[in-house]
């Protein structure tokens, strides 16, 4: 009986992650967010011990009575040891016009790290930090310190399932002004990861971050990435992202913000 529940609920998680991954690639269009998907970043990097990483970038070009040009670009790197996993992603984003009178459409990036230990085969401590920029909205510095545990509540060789309380302390500066905000926040996430076929990977992370004590303050995070092989070594792969921000920095700066990117990996 227990395992007929379990079975369902599996079925159920799966089948309310694919429609979220399946929104977001359908109504985005242009990248924002600066959100690390996590998971995402584990899969990509294999679980096998040694040094690891992933390599990601596209380029644009074109236009007609103005010239359009973005470029994308990020890394990710793992290193494991034993019970012991440390990770790193770089991430940086450009879009304007060129020529003319320009317009700067994205300019952001973002530095991540991540410690991990494993306890057991369910829990495993997390510690982290990121810096982050974001010009068009006006975040000129943004510093997240933080950790907690990670808890796999599902574990196959195609589906994994995890949820993670984490708390973590954030300093904001404001690009404009120069004003700081200096807050504690939860940084709890759920994510879902599905393999299909042994090659077609989708992954979708939600976050939910209120600050401590002011819970009208809050940013809830969705991120869907899928990846599929051309070659040994190189994955297409295309993600999309969802963001809520109660009070963003100005209030010239929207609540919402979403978008989608896509381009080539290349795994070593």
């Amino acid at each position: 009986m227990g395992k007929r529940y379990a079975k369902a609920a599996s079925h159920y998680i799966c089948a309310m992650f694919l429609r979220l991954a399946l929104i977001f690639c359908l109504v985005t269009s242009t990248l924002h967010a600066q959100v690390v998907n996590v998971e995402a970043m584990r899969g990509l990097t294999g679980q096998e011990p040694g040094t690891h990483g992933v390599l990601d970038g596209s380029f644009y070009f074109g236009g007609t009575q103005a010239l359009l040009l973005r470029l994308s670009t990020s890394a990710n790197f793992r290193k494991t040891l034993e019970k012991e996993s440390f990770y790193g992603i770089f991430n940086g984003n450009l879009s304007t016009r060129v020529g003319g009178d320009a317009l700067l459409f994205e300019q952001n990036g973002f530095v991540h790290g991540r410690y991990n230990r494993e306890w057991s085969e369910e829990w495993t401590g997390e510690l982290f930090f990121q810096w982050q920029s974001n010009k068009p909205m006006r975040i000129a510095q943004r510093y997240n310190f933080g950790g907690g545990p990670r808890f796999r509540a599902i574990d196959s060789k195609t589906v994994n399932f995890f949820l993670s309380p984490l708390v973590m302390y954030e300093l904001d500066i404001e690009s404009v002004t120069g004003s700081y905000e200096s807050v504690f926040r939860m940084s709890t996430y759920m994510s879902l990861d599905l393999l299909f076929k042994e090659k077609y990977r989708i992954n979708t992370i939600a976050y939910y971050q209120p600050q401590i004590l002011e819970w009208d303050d809050v940013r809830v995070v969705m991120n869907s990435r899928f990846s599929t092989p051309i070659s040994p070594k190189l994955n297409l792969t295309v993600s999309g992202n969802l963001n809520y921000d109660a009070y963003p920095a100005g209030t010239d700066v929207p609540n919402f913000t979403y978008g989608v990117n896509s381009g080539i990996s290349w795994r070593f």
